[in-house]
Protein backbone atom coordinates (compact mmCIF):
# COMPACT_ATOMS: atom_id res chain seq x y z
CA UNK A 1 0.00 0.00 0.00
CA UNK A 2 1.25 3.62 -0.72
CA UNK A 3 -0.31 5.92 1.98
CA UNK A 4 0.19 8.72 -0.01
CA UNK A 5 -2.67 7.49 -2.50
CA UNK A 6 -5.17 8.48 0.99
CA UNK A 7 -4.01 12.00 1.22
CA UNK A 8 -7.01 14.57 0.38
CA UNK A 9 -5.81 15.54 -2.52
CA UNK A 10 -4.84 12.19 -4.17
CA UNK A 11 -8.14 11.34 -3.42
CA UNK A 12 -9.64 14.65 -5.26
CA UNK A 13 -7.90 13.77 -8.59
CA UNK A 14 -8.89 10.31 -8.68
CA UNK A 15 -12.66 11.01 -8.20
CA UNK A 16 -12.18 13.77 -10.62
CA UNK A 17 -11.02 11.51 -13.30
CA UNK A 18 -13.13 8.43 -13.29
CA UNK A 19 -14.59 9.27 -16.72
CA UNK A 20 -10.91 10.16 -18.05
CA UNK A 21 -8.99 8.28 -20.64
CA UNK A 22 -6.60 6.28 -18.27
CA UNK A 23 -3.84 6.72 -21.41
CA UNK A 24 -3.62 10.60 -20.94
CA UNK A 25 -2.99 9.98 -17.37
CA UNK A 26 -0.36 7.06 -17.74
CA UNK A 27 1.41 9.14 -20.51
CA UNK A 28 1.80 12.47 -18.13
CA UNK A 29 4.20 13.01 -15.09
CA UNK A 30 2.10 11.93 -11.99
CA UNK A 31 0.98 15.51 -10.20
CA UNK A 32 1.93 13.86 -7.31
CA UNK A 33 5.72 13.42 -6.20
CA UNK A 34 4.91 10.29 -3.92
CA UNK A 35 2.64 8.50 -6.24
CA UNK A 36 3.34 6.94 -9.80
CA UNK A 37 0.72 7.45 -12.28
CA UNK A 38 0.74 3.92 -13.02
CA UNK A 39 -0.66 3.87 -8.75
CA UNK A 40 -3.25 6.58 -9.83
CA UNK A 41 -4.76 4.74 -12.86
CA UNK A 42 -4.97 1.31 -10.67
CA UNK A 43 -7.09 3.17 -8.65
CA UNK A 44 -9.03 5.33 -11.17
CA UNK A 45 -9.57 1.95 -13.09
CA UNK A 46 -10.64 -0.20 -9.81
CA UNK A 47 -12.62 2.63 -7.99
CA UNK A 48 -14.57 3.02 -11.30
CA UNK A 49 -15.51 -0.57 -11.94
CA UNK A 50 -16.70 -0.71 -8.16
CA UNK A 51 -19.17 1.43 -8.86
CA UNK A 52 -21.38 -1.21 -10.14
CA UNK A 53 -19.43 -3.83 -8.48
CA UNK A 54 -18.97 -2.53 -5.07
CA UNK A 55 -21.35 0.06 -4.03
CA UNK A 56 -21.05 0.48 -1.02
CA UNK A 57 -17.46 0.53 -1.33
CA UNK A 58 -17.54 3.08 -4.11
CA UNK A 59 -19.87 5.39 -1.87
CA UNK A 60 -17.19 5.03 1.42
CA UNK A 61 -14.25 7.81 1.55
CA UNK A 62 -10.85 6.64 1.92
CA UNK A 63 -11.38 3.13 0.53
CA UNK A 64 -8.37 1.72 -1.09
CA UNK A 65 -8.06 -0.63 -4.44
CA UNK A 66 -6.47 -3.56 -5.39
CA UNK A 67 -5.56 -3.92 -9.25
CA UNK A 68 -8.47 -4.48 -11.52
CA UNK A 69 -7.00 -8.01 -11.81
CA UNK A 70 -7.95 -8.46 -8.21
CA UNK A 71 -10.78 -6.54 -8.21
CA UNK A 72 -12.17 -8.54 -10.81
CA UNK A 73 -11.77 -11.98 -9.10
CA UNK A 74 -13.46 -10.69 -5.88
CA UNK A 75 -17.44 -11.69 -5.17
CA UNK A 76 -19.59 -8.63 -6.18
CA UNK A 77 -22.17 -7.53 -3.26
CA UNK A 78 -24.76 -8.51 -4.97
CA UNK A 79 -23.43 -12.14 -4.91
CA UNK A 80 -22.02 -11.86 -1.52
CA UNK A 81 -25.26 -10.43 -0.05
CA UNK A 82 -26.82 -13.69 -1.64
CA UNK A 83 -24.07 -16.27 0.51
CA UNK A 84 -25.06 -14.05 3.45
CA UNK A 85 -28.57 -15.45 3.20
CA UNK A 86 -27.52 -19.31 3.01
CA UNK A 87 -25.54 -19.17 6.64
CA UNK A 88 -25.78 -18.43 10.14
CA UNK A 89 -23.84 -19.27 13.59
CA UNK A 90 -21.45 -16.90 15.58
CA UNK A 91 -17.89 -17.43 13.56
CA UNK A 92 -17.25 -17.80 10.65
CA UNK A 93 -13.74 -18.14 8.91
CA UNK A 94 -12.67 -16.83 5.18
CA UNK A 95 -9.11 -18.53 4.58
CA UNK A 96 -8.81 -17.22 0.86
CA UNK A 97 -10.11 -13.79 1.81
CA UNK A 98 -8.56 -11.44 -0.81
CA UNK A 99 -10.00 -7.96 -0.58
CA UNK A 100 -12.93 -9.19 1.65
CA UNK A 101 -16.14 -8.51 0.19
CA UNK A 102 -17.81 -11.41 1.41
CA UNK A 103 -15.95 -11.22 4.72
CA UNK A 104 -17.18 -7.86 4.92
CA UNK A 105 -20.52 -8.98 4.77
CA UNK A 106 -20.72 -12.12 6.78
CA UNK A 107 -19.67 -9.74 9.43
CA UNK A 108 -23.11 -8.13 9.64
CA UNK A 109 -24.50 -11.63 10.84
CA UNK A 110 -21.79 -13.13 12.52
CA UNK A 111 -19.89 -12.03 15.64
CA UNK A 112 -16.41 -12.93 14.85
CA UNK A 113 -15.15 -12.88 11.35
CA UNK A 114 -11.98 -14.08 10.16
CA UNK A 115 -10.06 -12.74 6.90
CA UNK A 116 -6.92 -14.94 6.22
CA UNK A 117 -5.06 -13.71 3.54
CA UNK A 118 -1.67 -14.94 2.55
CA UNK A 119 -1.22 -11.72 0.43
CA UNK A 120 0.16 -8.98 2.37
CA UNK A 121 -1.10 -6.63 0.15
CA UNK A 122 -4.31 -7.63 0.15
CA UNK A 123 -4.25 -8.39 3.68
CA UNK A 124 -3.27 -4.80 4.34
CA UNK A 125 -5.87 -3.07 2.05
CA UNK A 126 -8.78 -5.23 3.55
CA UNK A 127 -8.00 -4.30 7.26
CA UNK A 128 -7.78 -0.60 5.96
CA UNK A 129 -10.84 -0.78 4.43
CA UNK A 130 -12.63 -2.64 7.02
CA UNK A 131 -12.01 0.65 9.21
CA UNK A 132 -13.80 2.99 6.61
CA UNK A 133 -17.04 0.38 6.48
CA UNK A 134 -16.55 0.41 10.38
CA UNK A 135 -16.79 -2.98 10.29
CA UNK A 136 -14.83 -3.77 13.81
CA UNK A 137 -15.82 -7.81 14.08
CA UNK A 138 -13.47 -8.71 11.54
CA UNK A 139 -9.57 -10.00 12.17
CA UNK A 140 -7.44 -9.72 9.62
CA UNK A 141 -4.45 -12.49 9.54
CA UNK A 142 -1.90 -12.34 6.25
CA UNK A 143 -1.43 -16.18 6.16
CA UNK A 144 -2.16 -19.41 4.29
CA UNK A 145 -5.26 -20.04 5.28
CA UNK A 146 -4.80 -24.27 5.64
CA UNK A 147 -1.90 -23.43 7.19
CA UNK A 148 -3.72 -21.30 9.73
CA UNK A 149 -6.46 -23.97 10.35
CA UNK A 150 -3.28 -26.64 11.18
CA UNK A 151 -1.90 -24.28 13.66
CA UNK A 152 -5.04 -22.66 15.54
CA UNK A 153 -6.93 -25.12 18.69
CA UNK A 154 -9.91 -23.00 17.24
CA UNK A 155 -13.00 -24.38 15.30
CA UNK A 156 -15.80 -22.47 13.62
CA UNK A 157 -19.27 -22.79 12.55
CA UNK A 158 -18.58 -21.87 8.98
CA UNK A 159 -14.99 -22.43 6.86
CA UNK A 160 -15.45 -20.48 3.58
CA UNK A 161 -13.56 -20.90 0.39
CA UNK A 162 -12.78 -19.03 -2.80
CA UNK A 163 -10.08 -20.99 -4.26
CA UNK A 164 -7.49 -19.10 -6.81
CA UNK A 165 -8.75 -20.12 -10.48
CA UNK A 166 -5.08 -19.04 -11.53
CA UNK A 167 -2.02 -21.17 -11.62
CA UNK A 168 1.55 -19.77 -10.53
CA UNK A 169 1.66 -18.33 -14.43
CA UNK A 170 -1.59 -16.32 -14.26
CA UNK A 171 -3.38 -18.74 -16.17
CA UNK A 172 -6.74 -19.46 -15.78
CA UNK A 173 -7.77 -23.17 -14.56
CA UNK A 174 -11.01 -24.59 -14.20
CA UNK A 175 -10.81 -28.20 -12.13
CA UNK A 176 -11.14 -27.63 -8.63
CA UNK A 177 -7.97 -29.72 -7.97
CA UNK A 178 -5.85 -27.23 -10.32
CA UNK A 179 -7.59 -24.48 -7.71
CA UNK A 180 -5.09 -23.17 -4.85
CA UNK A 181 -5.52 -24.43 -2.48
CA UNK A 182 -7.03 -27.99 -4.28
CA UNK A 183 -9.80 -28.24 -1.25
CA UNK A 184 -9.86 -32.26 -2.71
CA UNK A 185 -7.20 -32.86 -0.84
CA UNK A 186 -8.01 -30.54 2.44
CA UNK A 187 -12.36 -31.64 2.79
CA UNK A 188 -11.47 -34.19 5.71
CA UNK A 189 -9.33 -31.82 7.73
CA UNK A 190 -11.39 -29.15 6.97
CA UNK A 191 -14.02 -31.32 8.57
CA UNK A 192 -12.26 -31.20 11.88
CA UNK A 193 -12.76 -27.46 12.24
CA UNK A 194 -16.19 -26.93 11.04
CA UNK A 195 -19.12 -29.14 10.14
CA UNK A 196 -20.20 -26.32 7.65
CA UNK A 197 -18.43 -25.62 4.26
CA UNK A 198 -19.21 -23.24 1.89
CA UNK A 199 -17.01 -23.07 -1.40
CA UNK A 200 -17.12 -20.79 -4.55
CA UNK A 201 -15.89 -22.11 -7.99
CA UNK A 202 -16.02 -20.27 -11.43
CA UNK A 203 -19.39 -20.76 -13.39
CA UNK A 204 -17.54 -22.94 -16.04
CA UNK A 205 -17.11 -25.76 -13.55
CA UNK A 206 -19.32 -29.00 -14.37
CA UNK A 207 -21.46 -30.11 -11.77
CA UNK A 208 -21.14 -33.58 -11.98
CA UNK A 209 -16.99 -32.96 -11.89
CA UNK A 210 -17.88 -30.89 -8.30
CA UNK A 211 -19.90 -34.01 -7.11
CA UNK A 212 -16.66 -36.65 -8.06
CA UNK A 213 -14.25 -34.58 -6.37
CA UNK A 214 -16.63 -33.16 -3.21
CA UNK A 215 -18.44 -35.19 -0.18
CA UNK A 216 -20.97 -34.61 2.21
CA UNK A 217 -22.33 -32.04 -0.66
CA UNK A 218 -25.75 -31.00 0.66
CA UNK A 219 -27.01 -28.06 -2.02
CA UNK A 220 -25.02 -26.69 -4.82
CA UNK A 221 -26.23 -22.90 -5.72
CA UNK A 222 -25.92 -21.50 -9.11
CA UNK A 223 -25.87 -17.62 -8.51
CA UNK A 224 -26.67 -15.81 -12.10
CA UNK A 225 -26.80 -11.29 -12.03
CA UNK A 226 -28.27 -10.32 -15.23
CA UNK A 227 -28.76 -13.58 -16.61
CA UNK A 228 -24.98 -13.89 -16.48
CA UNK A 229 -23.51 -17.06 -14.28
CA UNK A 230 -21.10 -15.81 -11.96
CA UNK A 231 -20.51 -18.20 -9.47
CA UNK A 232 -21.36 -21.66 -8.13
CA UNK A 233 -21.83 -22.10 -4.27
CA UNK A 234 -21.44 -25.84 -2.83
CA UNK A 235 -22.68 -26.55 0.71
CA UNK A 236 -21.12 -29.36 2.77
CA UNK A 237 -22.12 -30.59 5.87
CA UNK A 238 -20.26 -33.02 7.50
CA UNK A 239 -22.09 -36.75 7.69
CA UNK A 240 -24.65 -35.63 5.12
CA UNK A 241 -25.01 -38.65 2.39
CA UNK A 242 -28.76 -37.68 1.12
CA UNK A 243 -28.77 -36.44 -2.47
CA UNK A 244 -27.94 -32.94 -3.07
CA UNK A 245 -30.44 -30.23 -3.61
CA UNK A 246 -29.49 -27.93 -6.85
CA UNK A 247 -30.77 -24.29 -6.76
CA UNK A 248 -30.68 -21.96 -9.58
CA UNK A 249 -31.31 -18.16 -9.06
CA UNK A 250 -31.14 -15.27 -11.66
CA UNK A 251 -30.65 -11.87 -10.31
CA UNK A 252 -31.89 -8.92 -11.89
CA UNK A 253 -32.98 -5.17 -11.20
CA UNK A 254 -33.42 -6.94 -7.73
CA UNK A 255 -35.68 -9.37 -8.76
CA UNK A 256 -34.80 -12.75 -8.36
CA UNK A 257 -36.14 -15.79 -10.55
CA UNK A 258 -35.37 -18.96 -8.12
CA UNK A 259 -36.08 -22.66 -9.38
CA UNK A 260 -34.51 -26.04 -7.37
CA UNK A 261 -34.76 -29.84 -8.31
CA UNK A 262 -32.55 -32.66 -7.32
CA UNK A 263 -30.86 -34.62 -10.10
CA UNK A 264 -33.24 -37.87 -9.65
CA UNK A 265 -36.19 -35.74 -10.47
CA UNK A 266 -34.28 -34.46 -13.80
CA UNK A 267 -33.44 -38.12 -15.11
CA UNK A 268 -37.05 -39.24 -14.02
CA UNK A 269 -38.78 -36.86 -16.25
CA UNK A 270 -40.44 -37.57 -19.32
CA UNK A 271 -40.47 -34.86 -21.89
CA UNK A 272 -43.73 -34.20 -24.14
CA UNK A 273 -43.23 -32.45 -27.38
CA UNK A 274 -45.03 -30.24 -29.54
CA UNK A 275 -44.81 -27.83 -31.92
CA UNK A 276 -44.82 -23.90 -31.43
CA UNK A 277 -47.77 -22.64 -29.61
CA UNK A 278 -48.63 -19.56 -28.10
CA UNK A 279 -45.96 -18.99 -26.06
CA UNK A 280 -42.73 -19.55 -26.15
CA UNK A 281 -40.23 -19.49 -22.88
CA UNK A 282 -36.31 -19.75 -22.84
CA UNK A 283 -34.71 -20.85 -19.41
CA UNK A 284 -32.20 -17.92 -17.83
CA UNK A 285 -28.14 -19.19 -17.80
CA UNK A 286 -28.25 -20.30 -13.67
CA UNK A 287 -31.10 -23.02 -15.30
CA UNK A 288 -29.32 -24.11 -18.47
CA UNK A 289 -25.64 -24.54 -16.35
CA UNK A 290 -27.70 -26.95 -14.02
CA UNK A 291 -28.67 -28.92 -16.73
CA UNK A 292 -32.70 -29.09 -15.57
CA UNK A 293 -34.06 -29.70 -18.97
CA UNK A 294 -36.43 -32.29 -18.48
CA UNK A 295 -38.14 -31.87 -15.10
CA UNK A 296 -37.90 -27.71 -15.81
CA UNK A 297 -40.48 -28.82 -18.57
CA UNK A 298 -42.50 -31.25 -16.04
CA UNK A 299 -42.89 -28.67 -13.10
CA UNK A 300 -44.03 -25.62 -15.45
CA UNK A 301 -46.78 -28.11 -17.80
CA UNK A 302 -45.20 -26.89 -20.89
CA UNK A 303 -43.55 -29.18 -24.12
CA UNK A 304 -40.18 -28.87 -25.42
CA UNK A 305 -39.78 -27.68 -28.97
CA UNK A 306 -36.79 -30.76 -29.49
CA UNK A 307 -34.53 -32.44 -27.06
CA UNK A 308 -31.53 -30.89 -27.93
CA UNK A 309 -33.48 -27.15 -28.37
CA UNK A 310 -34.25 -26.43 -24.29
CA UNK A 311 -36.95 -23.91 -25.74
CA UNK A 312 -40.38 -24.59 -24.24
CA UNK A 313 -43.87 -23.98 -25.08
CA UNK A 314 -47.50 -23.44 -24.29
CA UNK A 315 -51.01 -22.71 -25.02
CA UNK A 316 -51.85 -20.66 -22.04
CA UNK A 317 -49.32 -18.42 -20.43
CA UNK A 318 -47.37 -20.29 -17.55
CA UNK A 319 -45.17 -17.99 -15.61
CA UNK A 320 -41.61 -19.42 -15.94
CA UNK A 321 -38.12 -18.28 -14.40
CA UNK A 322 -36.69 -17.39 -18.03
CA UNK A 323 -37.27 -14.71 -20.51
CA UNK A 324 -41.19 -15.32 -21.74
CA UNK A 325 -42.31 -14.39 -25.59
CA UNK A 326 -46.09 -14.55 -27.59
CA UNK A 327 -45.61 -15.74 -31.05
CA UNK A 328 -46.55 -14.44 -33.84
CA UNK A 329 -45.46 -16.25 -36.53
CA UNK A 330 -43.51 -19.74 -37.68
CA UNK A 331 -41.81 -19.56 -40.69
CA UNK A 332 -39.68 -21.47 -42.88
CA UNK A 333 -35.90 -21.23 -42.91
CA UNK A 334 -35.54 -19.34 -46.41
CA UNK A 335 -35.20 -15.85 -47.76
CA UNK A 336 -38.37 -15.66 -48.88
CA UNK A 337 -40.09 -16.45 -45.75
CA UNK A 338 -37.59 -13.36 -43.91
CA UNK A 339 -38.22 -11.41 -46.75
CA UNK A 340 -39.89 -8.45 -44.78
CA UNK A 341 -38.07 -8.16 -41.38
CA UNK A 342 -34.87 -6.25 -41.17
CA UNK A 343 -34.33 -5.55 -38.06
CA UNK A 344 -34.42 -8.28 -35.18
CA UNK A 345 -32.75 -9.51 -31.60
CA UNK A 346 -31.79 -13.00 -32.93
CA UNK A 347 -31.09 -15.82 -31.03
CA UNK A 348 -30.35 -19.42 -31.86
CA UNK A 349 -30.97 -22.89 -29.95
CA UNK A 350 -29.58 -26.33 -31.44
CA UNK A 351 -29.34 -24.59 -35.16
CA UNK A 352 -26.18 -25.05 -37.54
CA UNK A 353 -26.18 -21.20 -38.54
CA UNK A 354 -24.61 -19.14 -35.90
CA UNK A 355 -26.17 -15.51 -35.21
CA UNK A 356 -23.59 -13.61 -37.49
CA UNK A 357 -24.21 -16.15 -40.49
CA UNK A 358 -28.16 -15.37 -40.32
CA UNK A 359 -27.40 -11.65 -39.85
CA UNK A 360 -24.99 -11.71 -42.79
CA UNK A 361 -27.60 -14.03 -45.17
CA UNK A 362 -30.40 -12.47 -44.43
CA UNK A 363 -28.98 -8.81 -44.25
CA UNK A 364 -30.72 -8.29 -40.33
CA UNK A 365 -29.34 -5.52 -38.44
CA UNK A 366 -29.39 -6.21 -34.46
CA UNK A 367 -32.02 -4.16 -32.17
CA UNK A 368 -35.74 -3.16 -32.07
CA UNK A 369 -38.80 -4.70 -30.49
CA UNK A 370 -39.00 -7.97 -32.58
CA UNK A 371 -37.55 -10.88 -31.56
CA UNK A 372 -36.92 -14.16 -33.56
CA UNK A 373 -35.40 -17.93 -32.90
CA UNK A 374 -34.06 -19.71 -35.03
CA UNK A 375 -34.20 -23.91 -33.82
CA UNK A 376 -35.12 -27.10 -35.11
CA UNK A 377 -38.49 -28.45 -34.06
CA UNK A 378 -39.59 -32.38 -32.99
CA UNK A 379 -39.84 -33.20 -36.95
CA UNK A 380 -36.12 -32.51 -37.07
CA UNK A 381 -37.03 -29.75 -39.41
CA UNK A 382 -35.18 -25.80 -39.05
CA UNK A 383 -37.33 -23.40 -38.18
CA UNK A 384 -37.70 -19.57 -37.25
CA UNK A 385 -40.02 -18.37 -34.64
CA UNK A 386 -40.94 -14.55 -34.86
CA UNK A 387 -42.11 -13.34 -31.37
CA UNK A 388 -42.04 -10.29 -28.72
CA UNK A 389 -41.08 -10.59 -25.31
CA UNK A 390 -43.70 -10.19 -22.83
CA UNK A 391 -41.68 -10.85 -19.55
CA UNK A 392 -37.81 -11.16 -18.93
Amino acid sequence: MNPFILSNEAQEFINDNLNTDIHKILLKKSPFAEISSKELVEQIESKAKAKQKLPTWFATKNIYYPNKLNLSQTSSEISANYKFSLLEGDDIIDITAGLGIDSFVFSKKFKNVIHVEKNEELSAIAQHNYIQLKATNIKCISEDGISFLKNTPESFDWIYIDPSRRDKNNKKVYYLSDCEPDVTLHIDFLFTKSSNILIKTGPLLDLNNGLRQLKNVKEIHIVAIGNDVKEILWVLEKGYIEEPLIKTINIKNEIEQTFQFQFSQEQSSISTYSQPQNFLYEPNAAILKSGSFQYIAEYYNLNKLHSNSHLYTSKKLMSFPGRIFRILDILDYTKKSIKGISKANITTRNFPDSVEKIRKKFGLKDGGNSYIFFTTNKDQKLIVISCIQIFE
